[in-house]
């Protein structure tokens, strides 16, 4: 058969694959000779690929395995071929391509077998153990003295700026909506994600910055994956697929997630494309990684994200109740060493992203002309109160006593 191996242990692999023939052939008795392929190894050792000798080998039926490291010396009408005549059929010829980047022709892709073998098992690796990084980072790192934790965060870079380590740098209590955040934690490594929906300054992202001070959260910057090149864009949130998965178990943070996949009409449907491929990831995924979507704008969502079974739970955040106000102006009274304003505290429809602002500014300007001169949301959204009433109707009010059931 012809094979794709995805991997950056390309000696840990090729190891691999030379055991198990080396087994087939104590166990049944078979002959097969491992060649191995790479342009390094033709400078280097002057060992250099013989394509006429490859050909007479598949064609006599000779039990050879060939493994190209980093380079396919087959065009696709030359991979069909093979396949189709000889390795479907008598042939015992196997050939193995081992990149981490090498482009599967896309007339070929039902010829070719397509293996993900990044990461060792923790049985393969030994003391060169560690979530998310191959054989060859873990001794990279060790070797530079680096600490094994900031390397796993590097393998985010291979995904162009889509993906990025929230770092938890003086995060904010958030205060009111604890539950959540311990239901969340809850349900990683078991469930599929949590929607969080609701109007700007509510909290949506300070929950996900909370959940960084003691997890990985990382942020998936979808609006990164979209790129001016046909088909770029869907190359893009592959790398970034893949690269996830190589991270390991995680929490996925994706912020204004409408935004990132509106259908609009002029884009020839990359967006619908990437929506499909992302949905289709989500529910493949390993559990390891949750995810947690924000959504600003209820008014026109893709039907497909928000189905039953997509999301464990659709939570939906509000302007808080008088009692939680009362919280979160206490939190940044005491931080600011301001009073406690009441008036403040009255207000119907105030976010709590409007009272850190008023009391940031407050510490500052004092507290009656950060009222004045601080715009709320509730003025400056032109649906506010619309958005309010869907995030009422669609989800579960993280506010009310529904969630208090959840946790």
């Amino acid at each position: 058969m012809f094979y794709v191996v995805r991997t950056k242990d390309y000696r840990r692999v090729i190891d691999k694959i030379v055991r198990s023939y080396q087994r087939k052939n104590i166990e049944e008795g078979t002959q097969y000779r491992v060649f191995v392929y790479s342009p390094a190894i033709e400078t280097v050792e002057g060992q250099s690929f013989d394509r006429e000798s490859f050909f007479r080998a598949l064609k006599d039926g000779q039990e050879h395995v060939y493994i190209f490291r980093n380079f396919c010396p087959f065009n696709a009408d030359e991979i069909a071929h093979m396949v189709e005549k000889y390795m479907l059929g008598s042939s015992p010829v196997d050939v193995y391509v081992l990149s981490a980047t090498y482009e599967i022709p896309q007339e070929v892709s039902s010829h070719v077998v397509e293996i993900d073998d990044y990461l060792p098992s923790q049985e393969e690796a030994g003391e060169d153990y560690f979530q998310g990084l191959s054989s060859v980072e873990v001794k990279k790192a060790k070797r530079l003295g680096k600490d094994l934790k900031e390397a796993r965060k590097e393998i985010l870079k291979q995904a162009g700026g889509i993906l990025e380590v929230f770092e938890p740098y003086e995060v904010e209590q958030a205060v009111g909506l604890g539950e959540v955040i311990e239901l969340i934690k809850a349900m990683k490594g078991h469930g599929k994600g949590t929607l969080l929906m609701g109007v700007p300054g509510t909290g949506k992202t300070l929950i996900a910055k909370n959940l960084s001070k003691e997890d990985v959260v990382v942020r998936f910057n979808f609006s990164a994956v979209y790129s001016k090149y046909v088909g770029e864009s869907e190359r893009n949130l592959r790398i970034a697929l893949k690269t996830l998965e190589q991270f390991g178990d995680c929490f996925v943070f994706i912020d204004e997630f409408e935004k990132a996949l509106s259908t609009g009409q002029g884009d020839s449907g990359v967006s619908r494309r990437l929506l499909g491929e992302f949905l289709s990831w989500l529910e493949d995924r390993k559990r390891g990684q949750y995810i947690i979507a924000t959504l600003n704008d209820l008014t026109n969502i893709p039907v497909e994200l928000v189905r039953t079974g997509r999301w464990d739970f659709m939570l939906g955040l509000t302007p808080p109740p008088q009692s939680v106000r009362n919280q979160i102006i206490d939190y940044y009274a005491q931080k600011y060493s301001l009073p406690f304003d009441a008036k403040l505290a009255s207000i119907q429809g105030i976010t709590p992203a409007d009272i850190a602002t008023i009391y940031r500014v407050a510490y500052v300007v004092g507290l009656e002309k950060a009222k004045r001169y601080v715009k709320l949301t509730k003025d400056l959204h032109p649906h506010f109160d619309r958005l309010v009433e869907l995030v009422k109707k669609y989800t579960v009010l993280v506010w009310e006593e529904d969630i208090h059931e959840l946790v």
